[in-house]
């Protein structure tokens, strides 16, 4: 990533004092370049695709702002690892660290109501079967355990329930997952961008520009990008093409 950074504030350095060069006018006033009519196509899509991506970040941040705090606090007894029990997340869907034990923290799995009905069954088959044994040993135990699991069932039902309904009140599925729609068009669209065989210095600095809307994207999806390394080399390229014509 520092080498994608460095060639990132090289490429910048070289389209600042290329730009009054690129932007000149004619006579009449209007613009000249001979960039490729494709790449240029492509350049006007991308202030639109990231104002589309900004403006559904910015509509989760909202509804975080107003339904983050109404997110439920779970009983802690409903913790529980197994089939049937999920993540416990918060609105964005992200792991929610809680005390695992002294100075260890850690994201926990909850219970949902079918875990629970399920296992208050599995321990009341126990408990039924330890009953017909001549010793009985272990029923004691398997009916404390069905008890259990079975007290359990309404806290879980109560907790996912009020997930459930802000899910659906404030619609941050949706607004999730057109950030991540958004954030596909706006990779696809600099990926086409940067590894564009450009004919001129003015296609160099429309790559800069994908790349200074590509870093509006949040820092940990960048760094995932599996695409960073081609789109670096691309980008290498493009300099010493363009710097060996200047």
């Amino acid at each position: 990533m520092t080498l994608i950074t460095n060639r990132r504030s090289m490429l910048l350095g070289l389209v600042t004092a290329t730009t009054a060069a690129v932007t000149g006018n004619t006579a009449s006033g209007a613009p000249t370049t001979n960039e490729a009519p494709e790449l240029l196509a492509l350049a006007d899509q991308l202030e639109g695709t990231l104002q589309a991506h900004m403006k559904a970040k910015e509509e989760v941040a909202r509804i975080v702002s107003i339904w983050g705090p109404q997110w439920p606090k779970p009983d802690s007894r409903i913790i529980r690892y197994g089939a049937d029990c999920k993540t416990h997340r918060d609105i964005e869907g992200r792991g929610i660290e809680t005390e695992w034990g002294p100075g260890i923290m850690r994201v926990q799995d909850l219970g949902t109501p079918e875990h629970f009905e399920k296992s208050a069954a599995h321990y009341r088959d126990v408990f039924e079967r330890k009953m017909k044994t001549k010793s009985q040993r272990g029923a004691k135990g398997a009916r404390k355990c069905a008890e259990r699991d079975a007290s359990l069932i309404e806290p879980a039902r109560a907790y996912w329930s009020e997930v459930d309904r802000i899910e659906k009140s404030s619609g941050i599925k949706e607004a999730i997952e057109a950030v991540s729609s958004t954030q596909d068009a706006l990779k696809k669209l600099v990926g086409n961008i940067l590894t564009f065989h450009e004919r001129t210095i003015t296609g160099l600095i429309i790559k800069a520009q994908a790349m200074q809307a590509w870093s509006k994207v949040d820092q940990w999806d960048r760094k995932m990008n599996p695409d960073a390394l081609k789109w670096a080399d691309a980008m290498n390229d493009t300099i010493l093409r363009q710097t060996a014509s200047a």
